[in-house]
């Protein structure tokens, strides 16, 4: 990817730049209004530093992009099979290892431990230490308590039975997909803060790009003027319309000047969990449209507590989709299985970072298992 800087009077001015040195599908990274300080001040005026990047793929090589990209998935499907055994393996050594080591303090602190067996301590252990809740913890390794003399193949088979159940209990992942005759309608809901609009621009560059999907982007977040100029320049940069709407009621004509389109991606305010008026507004908002998904975007790094507050005051959405941001900015990843447990709505996306459209994936039940099982010689 070819990464630029521009310097310009004016965001307009940058913009102008990018667009002809690098041409429509260039996506902006970042803006930056510098002010000069000191002395220089009285001889220099404030300007705009722009950061862009281009793919620089050309498209007579898209078919083979896209016979690369086939092999590419068969080559990792395969590989992800072999780091699923070499990691049980590894898994299970280091369980051997722990199981070894606590047996000699075990006296000690017998009266301290949840379990009997000594492997399912230390994996009840590593759970709870990544936030998983305890009682789901407790239902992943429900029935496999056995007092009894540990051996390897206990040990795998136990590990196995565990890896699998976390497996089910994320399910598969419930990405946006642009089918059909209809443009398909996604608003995006959540909390103040968690990077919604960030991430709705990442999601149109993916679509706009990759899929070259005809993509129309509507805001109704009013409340922040720099959410709206936020959008409209990532619109402008990928030469897609953006509207803005201040009213529920505008929204059904908007769409109708989008009917041509694949998708459209409503960005919406964000909602403090505190303020029910707000979620009145939302809930009207999300009901002037019949056919529509949603998709619920949370923070990765929320507290348990808050976690629990936001999810209540979406109750009254009775079908949504949930995408976690900022993933790369916790250690623990407990979170997001225990929201999948709570409100059984299906995961999406994991954003880790500011750069568009990159930082961002579909989630990986096998990283998120792996995640979660996998730093036994952390404990």
């Amino acid at each position: 990817m070819k990464i630029k800087k521009y310097e310009a009077k004016t965001e307009q001015e940058a913009i102008e730049k990018v667009k002809e040195d690098l041409g429509k599908d260039a996506l902006i990274l970042n803006i930056k209004k510098i002010t000069p300080k000191g002395i220089f001040k009285l001889f220099k005026k404030p300007y705009v530093e722009v950061l862009a990047a281009l793919d620089e793929v050309n498209k007579k090589d898209s078919k083979k992009v896209q016979a690369d990209d086939i092999i590419k998935e068969q080559k990792e499907i395969i590989k992800n099979l072999e780091n699923k055994l070499d990691s049980m393996e590894e898994l299970l050594t280091k369980v051997m290892e722990k199981v070894s080591t606590t047996s000699q303090v075990k006296d000690s602190k017998e009266d301290n431990q949840r379990y009997h067996n000594p492997a399912l301590q230390i994996i009840y252990d590593n759970l709870t230490n990544n936030e998983v809740l305890p009682e789901l913890a407790d239902y992943i390794l429900k029935d496999l308590d056995k007092d009894k003399e540990l051996n390897p193949e206990d040990v795998n088979e136990m590990i196995t039975v565990i890896y699998n159940r976390i497996l089910d209990l994320i399910g598969e992942p419930a990405p946006i997909k642009a089918d059909g005759s209809q443009p398909k309608v996604v608003f995006f809901i959540g909390p103040t803060g968690v990077g919604k609009t960030t991430t709705i621009a990442k999601i149109t560059a993916h679509f706009c790009l990759t899929e070259r999907k005809k993509v129309g982007l509507v805001t109704a977040d009013t409340y922040r003027i720099a959410a709206i100029e936020q959008l409209k320049t990532y619109a402008e940069i990928l030469n897609i319309p953006v509207e803005v709407i201040y009213n529920p009621d505008e929204l059904p004509e908007t769409l109708n000047k989008m009917k041509d389109y694949d998708l459209i991606l409503i960005d919406t305010a964000g909602r403090s969990h505190k303020n029910a008026e707000q979620f009145k507004e939302l809930d009207y908002l999300l009901s002037t449209v019949n056919e529509k998904q949603i998709y619920l975007v949370l923070s990765a790094t929320t507290k348990h507590k808050d976690m629990l507050s936001i999810l209540k005051q979406y109750t009254s959405i009775s079908d949504y989709n949930i995408i976690f941001t900022k993933i790369d900015e916790t250690t623990s990843l407990g979170t997001i299985l225990n929201v999948r447990y709570l409100t059984d709505k299906p995961l999406s996306y994991v954003s880790f970072g500011q750069n568009v459209p990159d930082d961002i994936e579909i989630i990986s039940p096998k990283k998120l298992t792996k995640a979660l099982l996998g730093s036994i010689d952390e404990l």
